[in-house]
């Protein structure tokens, strides 16, 4: 009887090492990638991209060229496999200038529907990135995505918008969200929010500030707390710097909230007919 149980014990342990990949090598890629991770009603959508930019050098485009295949192997916390995904549609866009890429990316997600009463937080993620004919490893815990998308997210984030536009006057304005809050940030006049109108050759044609003299007041910049937000708005009389009518056209919106140390901008087209 014992070694009727030994042999038991031992097939059992061989099925399970079969069944599971323990993780023992870790070959991370030479560049960084950026992983994102979206919970919704037990559904769980991964996201997966590396980006080169001009000032990147050669290598690193060629490397994200090289991509073929990305899998997500889903981790116990004692590093075992749990489930495996495959990112099965990659996007490779890419911008060229001079018959030079200035611009690459690759991206792909892949969604999982979670089982009953699991707690992805437990887990870790290793996404294995083939290229150059090997696998490349990146593993991080649920808090890492967290933490690491919270730290490339702006501490504002921007949405600009057009009211009440009429033929000779429009309402400008962007709703701020607070992502995360800045130590020692302030504007540092009575300026707490500024708008340019640039014509087709990025020249400025109307700005809030022009002919300005702010009062040095130290304010706040708003919203304050994180996940709160807040409305900006300047009103514009459909005149240049100079007050004169503004030609129709299409034009660009360059909002700014001025802060210290560093400042809030974003942009938008828009179509003025007079």
């Amino acid at each position: 009887m014992p070694k009727l149980i030994s042999i038991l014990l031992l097939s059992a342990l061989w099925i399970y090492g079969c069944s599971t990949t323990k993780i023992i090598d870790k070959n991370p890629p030479p560049y960084r990638s950026d992983v994102s991770l979206l919970v919704n009603s037990g559904n769980a959508v991964f996201n997966f991209s590396m980006k080169a930019i001009q000032n990147d050098g050669q290598d690193k485009f060629d490397f994200i060229n090289a991509i073929t295949t990305v899998k997500l192997e889903i981790l116990t916390p004692e590093d075992t496999v749990f489930h495996n995904l495959e990112f099965t549609q990659l996007d490779i866009k890419g911008t060229t200038e001079k018959e030079k890429q200035t611009s690459l990316t690759v991206s792909g997600s892949v969604s999982w529907m979670l089982p009953l009463k699991f707690n992805l937080e437990d887990m870790k993620f290793r996404f294995k990135i083939f290229a150059n004919n090997k696998f490349y490893d990146i593993t991080k815990t649920y808090d890492d995505i967290y933490t690491e998308a919270e730290e490339d997210m702006p501490a504002l984030t921007l949405e600009p918008f057009i009211e009440n536009q009429t033929y000779n006057s429009a309402v400008f304005g962007v709703i701020a969200k607070r992502n995360k809050t800045v130590e020692n940030e302030y504007i540092p006049t009575s300026e707490t929010f500024r708008v340019d109108i640039l014509n087709q050759k990025e020249h400025v044609v109307w700005s809030s500030s022009y002919g300005q003299n702010f009062l040095q007041v130290l304010n706040p910049v708003l919203p304050a707390s994180k996940g709160e937000t807040h409305k900006y708005t300047m009103e514009w009389n459909g005149k240049t710097s100079n007050q004169i009518p503004l030609t129709a056209g299409e034009y660009t919106l360059r909002m700014t909230i001025p802060a210290k140390p560093t400042p809030y901008t974003t942009s938008m087209r828009f179509n003025w007919n007079q």
